[in-house]
């Protein structure tokens, strides 16, 4: 994907930005780069509304990147518009990359590049994780412990430096939230829901994206395929015959968890009927608080 969204032949400089109407990139480039090119080559080994949405995403912060790259190495502010404007980049369109310069050089633009600088420049908490995707991160945590990583864990080591410090001080204090919460889980943390520990600790996700995701996800396709997931327990054939109470503890936990995680993506809460319902079958969740961590809104957190 990287190779594919560096290629101008594919997806041109010229446009203003990915999305829009007028000024991005035509969807049909997209398309047909997934349909002709990406599709017939690999395995999505899930849906493909969801490989097409990773490998949008994907292109399009890859393009962006190579656009600013681009800029950042060809553009010379002692220099006229005419003389960078010939100063054609290798495998560049020269049309491409006048209508890319003009438009670079465009005073809205230059005070939104302002902005979005100053903006960067106020990040409460950098990630460590540097270019490499979550998913390769929590795949090598996995042949590293043999089990699956929870977001809590995930979001620890991507906010650690190799001297096992937290990157700052806001961010310590998540990482010091989040790590007496792992502790004190009566849940399995590898379930990703809305009462996790990092949901618990920095609150409600943004709609489009989640924590320690990384890109595709969001709680609408996140947190349902978990219910839908769990709520086929009763039709598996492969649930053992066994009547132990310990077995069958754990699948109620299980399915409780689901359908709180359902509730909270509902209803952004669990009603207390529901919960004093609840907890007359289990007496651990009565005596569970909702949210032991004061709650820090998703806008103030990183969004690794």
């Amino acid at each position: 994907m990287g190779t594919l969204a560096i290629n101008s032949n594919f997806f041109p400089i010229n446009f203003e930005r990915w999305s829009g109407k007028h000024t991005g990139m035509p969807p049909k480039f997209f398309d047909e780069c997934f349909g002709d090119i990406l599709e017939p080559r690999f395995k999505f080994m899930t849906t493909e509304a969801l490989a097409k949405r990773y490998c949008k995403l994907s292109i399009s912060k890859k393009w962006a990147t190579h656009r600013q790259n681009l800029w950042v190495t060809f553009y010379d502010p002692s220099k006229s518009r005419d003389e960078i404007i010939s100063n054609v980049p290798k495998g560049i369109d020269p049309i491409q990359w006048a209508h890319f310069v003009n438009y670079r050089l465009k005073p809205e633009t230059q005070e939104r590049c302002r902005k979005n600088k100053e903006n960067r420049s106020k990040q409460v908490i950098p990630h460590t994780g540097g270019s490499k995707p979550l998913s390769r991160k929590r795949h090598e945590m996995f042949l590293e412990t043999g089990e699956k990583p929870s977001r809590g864990k995930l979001y620890i080591e991507t906010h650690e430096k190799k001297d096992g410090s937290v990157v700052n001080d806001a961010a310590k204090s998540t990482v010091e939230q989040i790590e007496v919460g792992l502790t004190q889980s009566s849940v399995d943390e590898s379930v990703i829901s809305p009462n996790d520990v990092v949901g618990r600790v920095l609150g409600p996700e943004h709609p489009g994206r989640m924590r320690c995701l990384g890109m595709a996800a969001t709680p609408t396709n996140t947190f349902t395929s978990n219910v839908v997931r769990l709520s086929h327990l009763s039709n598996s054939s492969t649930v053992p015959s066994t009547s132990s109470s310990n077995y069958w503890q754990g699948e109620y936990t299980k399915l409780e968890s689901a359908f709180k995680a359902y509730l909270m993506m509902k209803e952004g809460s669990i009603p207390q009927e529901v919960a004093n319902i609840l907890g007359s079958s289990n007496p651990d969740v009565a005596s569970e608080p909702d949210s032991p961590f004061n709650a820090r809104g998703s806008s103030g957190g990183s969004n690794v």
